[in-house]
């Protein structure tokens, strides 16, 4: 008997054939020492914990990186068509207290240009939201969602190269800071 070995993907398989001539497809094959270890022993195998089988995409060798699957937009709450953009924060501010007012400057240069609806604004009595749509090319956006004390009234203000956000306080007194919680003691 001529004894061959044939390495696979994922197991050792030994092939028995004769010296008559026997092709690989007509030899018996046996399994590996693994799997006929598990064959016989069952879940009680040493081997049993490496026998499972790798179910995922075989490697085609190439370094370059390749898609597996696509989910939909849908499934993850965007997509192209109806992708949900997220503003960039808005980070760099100044404020000053005037009593029943407090101003909050933003500057960005050139946004006297945009379209007086790029500049939106929401609030409540204890927070405010203002986005400026398509600021170099990219939505900008300034929110705090608990502010120092209440508040009845926000106003938008567009210049040439800043926006001033007025905030009326409902009552008169002193912010040591925008955010309630940020104080310095």
């Amino acid at each position: 008997f001529l004894t061959l070995y044939r390495c696979t993907d994922t197991t050792e398989t030994q092939v028995m054939s004769t010296e008559q001539g026997q092709t690989d497809g007509q030899a018996e094959r046996r399994e590996s020492a693994l799997r006929d270890n598990i064959n016989t022993k069952g879940r009680n195998a040493y081997y049993y914990a490496h026998a499972h089988k790798a179910d995922g995409p075989v490697w085609d060798m190439k370094p370059e990186p390749r898609l597996l699957s696509k989910t939909s937009g849908d499934e993850r709450g965007g997509g192209e068509e109806g992708e949900k953009k997220v503003a960039e924060p808005i980070t760099d501010y100044a404020y000053s207290d005037e009593g029943i007012k407090l101003k909050i400057y933003v500057k960005l240069p050139g946004v006297g240009g945009l379209d007086d609806e790029a500049v939106a604004v929401s609030f409540t009595a204890t927070s405010f939201d203002v986005t400026v749509a398509g600021y170099e090319g990219t939505d900008r956006r300034l929110a705090f969602k608990t502010l120092f004390a209440p508040i009845s009234k926000v106003i938008v203000k567009k210049k040439p190269d800043k926006i001033i956000v007025t905030l009326v306080k409902e009552e008169e007194k002193d912010w040591p800071c925008i955010a309630q919680g940020t104080a310095s003691s």
